[in-house]
């Protein structure tokens, strides 16, 4: 449940200088930060259901189930809540993917795909956010974020730190293209593999491009 309109707010002053108290044992600042946190889920049900564009703070609100004051407490606008939802969903995605991608190193790179595709799958919101809500609006600028760091991982995994770099560097973004789009065709319905055979075929898809073998 939300937090009520009619809390008072904190012992000492907050940081816009407003003197509060505690509200049932639980002090001001953690007032906010759980707020905050029931804004960011809330962000995450409706963008990655209804889209960015489609929802307003009000929804936001009422999907929280605070008021408009609590929303502008934390986030100015929908797009700046986009942007913390966003980066969130990104935090938790290399607190999985990163010991996978150390774990296997160039050797296996399987396990890194493993953890990248299911995660990015296990829940269809994260999967419409990443997909979807970023090829356009206030998260378009950060598709070309991940393909850039995508294709650092390429070469950490690769092997293929200086020999070749310029062509190595082709083929990483040809593979950041192609699952790109691979994903998208899957989100969409457009593909009927299983999660197992999307890996399957992406691992493959990689050793092949590592290797310098086409088709």
């Amino acid at each position: 449940m939300g937090l009520g309109e009619d809390e008072t707010v904190a012992t000492e002053p907050d940081p816009a200088g407003t003197v509060v108290r505690p509200y049932r044992g639980v002090s001001a600042l953690d007032r906010i930060a759980l707020r905050r946190r029931q804004l960011l889920d809330a962000g995450l049900e409706l963008f990655g259901t209804r889209g960015i564009s489609a929802v307003g703070v009000g929804d936001v609100c009422s999907e929280a189930g605070l008021t408009k004051r609590y929303f502008y407490e934390s986030f100015q606008s929908i797009d700046e809540l986009a942007e913390a939802v966003f980066e969130e969903v990104r935090a938790n995605l290399m607190v999985r993917v990163a010991p996978a991608l150390a774990a296997g190193g160039p050797s296996d790179i399987r396990l890194a795909v493993d953890a990248y595709v299911r995660a990015v799958t296990e829940d269809p919101r994260v999967l419409r956010l990443l997909a979807f809500e970023t090829s356009a609006g206030p998260l378009a600028g950060h598709r070309d974020d991940f393909a850039t760091n995508a294709v650092e991982a390429w070469f950490a995994l690769s092997g293929h730190q200086a020999k070749d770099r310029d062509r190595n560097r082709l083929r990483a973004y040809a593979f950041v293209g192609a699952s790109t789009q691979i994903g998208l065709a899957w989100a969409r319905g457009e593909l009927s593999l299983s999660i197992d055979a999307l890996i399957d075929e992406l691992v493959e898809l990689f050793e092949n491009l590592a290797a310098g073998v086409v088709g």
